[in-house]
């Protein structure tokens, strides 16, 4: 029994360690969507002109990193409701196209309050960031009203499990009205 308090303190070491926040949640609003999110950390905002498909818009990003991988979110008003799926399938060609990464299956993705659309998806890919290091993505796809949304986490790690659990909490944490 003499050990008992040196395993209390490792133990409480230990429970310490983990209970460090690499990751600060916090809920964010973004600017002109009917969206909140949950970030782990202080996200900057942007705005551009893209093209997306046929047509250029004016997509908005928040962008932050922590833990060694980049959260971000991208969404944009298409004003076109009836190519929301033809728009997010060429969003997702495009995103996994310039990370060089395999086209792959996801798996539906239906925030509450999303279109069902087939194209809603979430997926997780491997692929190159443009110096040529390998990237993780986990990202999701969907669509409410005339918004498109995609959210990733971008992962430097070759493994696509080193950053699951904080990718699950990012995308569970996308609420829409």
């Amino acid at each position: 029994m003499l050990y008992f308090p040196t395993r209390l303190v490792v133990i409480f070491g230990l429970l310490t360690v983990a209970c460090s926040p690499g990751l600060n949640w916090r809920d964010v609003h973004p600017t002109k969507a009917p969206l909140q999110a949950l970030f782990p950390c202080k996200p900057e905002e942007a705005e551009r002109r893209l093209p997306l498909g046929e047509q250029t818009v004016l997509m908005r990003m928040l962008a932050c990193e922590a833990d060694g991988a980049s959260f971000t979110l991208a969404y944009a008003d298409i004003n076109q409701v009836p190519r929301l799926g033809e728009v997010l399938e060429v969003w997702r060609t495009a995103t996994l196209r310039q990370a060089k990464a395999a086209p792959t299956t996801g798996v539906p993705f239906l925030p509450k309050g999303a279109l069902g659309l087939p194209q809603s998806i979430k997926l997780v890919a491997k692929g190159e960031k443009s110096d040529g290091s390998a990237v993780t993505i986990h990202a999701v796809w969907f669509a409410q009203g005339s918004t498109v949304f995609q959210a990733a986490v971008y992962s430097s790690s070759n493994s696509a499990d080193t950053h699951l659990s904080a990718a699950d909490t990012y995308f569970s944490g996308l609420k829409l009205p």
